[in-house]
């Protein structure tokens, strides 16, 4: 069930005068102004290592964050006023009739806030330099899949110096490559178009993020129109400090998979509703179109294409689409897997590229709160990182979990399926090895929708695990990992309660 939500997106009490300009408080310009030259700071001047600055600069664009989301969470009381004819105010007047523009106003800050970064070398994350190495591979007709990075570079006879220089600074040359064939195409698209020019292959990374986003928060306040929702949800996701550094600065591709997630979902209501037209003006007649049904099921292969991570949704569409169709669904979906991952068809593909999706289960680990947990009693009882038994048994108790949410799933509809998503993820991170701040992004998407608010917390605290990178080699701030996790799970546990007695009322 989704939590009940109102035209509020955080509670605040209605300020007092301000002073207007332009439609809009001086604080409120203030405060944008602040966050791009916050954004322009860590887009071009931050070095990772110097996280105090990172750690106050995001608290400033993260306190800007909630002052946005609470700058209209009084108008309700302005909108019932005015509908029950009460007298108001030419300020009051004025205020209703500026919403939808003050509205317009943070979505193009939103997007503004992205578009400072186009022309930015990630400063948080080196992974740039692996999706460029691929690129760069791929338009030499090597496959990215069939070789590691160091066994390359001992294979060529001459060296390449721009091939050598993204080695360098990469932080998995031991490893075969992990990233899907739609991330692929885009990494061999910005090659292409700047061969031996990372800043330019960068720049075409920076665009395909950012357009991505761009459609999401599109699409979102689409979705929260169907379902009556409050349009300015969507500043939950577009304004957030942590999506816009990690997918708007960092050019993770979760901006993609997400872009794609929304657009299948999106695509899905508008066969429903369509569907239900037709069975209304032709009653006798089950026969609808399945353009948008087809056309939702290849963004959903497109979403899995970019990150494996939509995997893990998939059983929850059986019951919503029946038996019958979850087939043709499910068919359409592998048959475009198939023709995304046919260029890098080869005898080896599978075995190569699960021995790097192992490892992400066996040996890495980063800001994994139960997991160290359970390490730190396998030190106690075992005397060595229990990791690569651990690992393992934590993602099979994972897919249990998934598995069971499935099954006990009450009268399940599609409107409920943005919730089934969101435990799902939530029952993933909790229990992975690594949880990387960017990995929570899918998270503060569908929390615009189901209406809860953890993950906007946990995009708070996770940031603060960049703390480990003050030294070399990186140290985590245990400390820190224990602060985050017992926040969100305290959160999570008040709002479930909160549900709870709401529906007992």
């Amino acid at each position: 069930m989704y939590k009940q939500t109102s035209d509020y997106v955080f509670t605040g009490e209605p300020p007092g005068k301000k002073r207007q300009l332009f439609g809009v408080s001086a604080v409120t310009l203030l405060l944008l102004v602040a966050s791009l030259a916050g954004y322009v700071f860590i887009g071009y001047f931050l070095s990772r290592e110097d996280f105090i600055l990172f750690a106050s600069v995001y608290l400033v664009l993260f306190a800007a964050y909630i002052y946005f989301l609470n700058q209209d969470s009084w108008h309700r009381q302005n909108i019932n006023e005015h509908l029950s004819g009460k007298e108001h105010s030419p300020e009051t007047t004025a205020i209703l009739l500026n919403r939808k523009s003050g509205l317009k106003l943070l979505l193009n800050a939103a997007i503004l806030f992205r578009l400072l970064f186009l022309f930015s070398i990630p400063s948080l994350s080196e992974d740039y330099l692996r999706f460029i190495w691929d690129g760069a591979l791929w338009i030499k007709g090597v496959n990215p899949y069939s070789v590691l990075p160091s066994m390359h570079l001992l294979s060529i006879t001459k060296q390449d110096p721009y091939l050598l220089n993204l080695y360098a600074g990469m932080n998995s040359p031991g490893y075969f490559s992990v990233y899907p064939p739609v991330c692929q195409f885009t990494f061999a698209l910005a090659v292409k178009l700047f061969p031996a020019d990372m800043r330019g292959s960068v720049i075409v990374l920076h665009l395909i993020c950012i357009a991505a986003e761009a459609g999401t928060i599109y699409l979102l306040q689409k979705i929260l129109s169907h379902f009556n929702l409050p349009k300015k949800n969507v500043l939950l996701y577009a304004l957030n400090p942590l999506i816009i550094i990690e997918l708007g600065g960092n050019i993770h591709f979760e901006a993609v998979m997400i872009f794609f997630i929304v657009l299948a979902a999106y695509m899905f209501i508008q066969y429903e509703k369509r569907s239900d037209r037709m069975l209304q003006e032709f009653k006798h007649s089950r026969k609808t179109g399945y353009r948008e049904f087809v056309f939702s099921a290849i963004a959903f292969a497109l979403a899995i294409g970019t990150k494996l991570i939509p995997l893990i949704f998939l059983p929850f569409l059986i019951w919503r689409l029946r038996w019958k169709r979850s087939i043709f669904y499910f068919s359409i979906i592998a048959l475009s897997l198939f023709i995304l991952f046919l260029p890098f068809l080869n005898p080896s593909l599978i075995s190569q590229f699960s021995s790097s999706v192992n490892l992400y289960f066996q040996k890495f680990e980063f800001n994994a709160g139960i997991f160290y947990l359970i390490r730190e009693a396998g030190f106690h009882w075992k005397g060595h990182d229990v990791i690569q038994t651990a690992g393992p048994w934590l993602a099979s108790i994972t897919f249990f979990c998934i598995l069971l949410l499935t099954a006990t799933e009450k009268n399940p509809s599609w409107n409920k399926f943005f919730l089934s998503m969101q435990w799902a993820l939530t029952i993933y991170l909790m229990l992975s090895t690594t949880v990387h701040p960017w990995y929570i992004t899918t998270l503060v998407m569908l929390s615009v929708i189901t209406g809860y608010r953890y993950p906007v917390i946990w995009s708070l605290l996770i940031a603060f695990t960049y703390a480990a990178y003050q030294t070399t080699p990186y140290q985590e701030q245990l400390w820190l990992v224990a602060l985050e996790y017992g926040a969100v799970i305290t959160v999570l546990l008040i709002e479930i309660y909160n549900w709870r007695k709401m529906q007992s009322v």
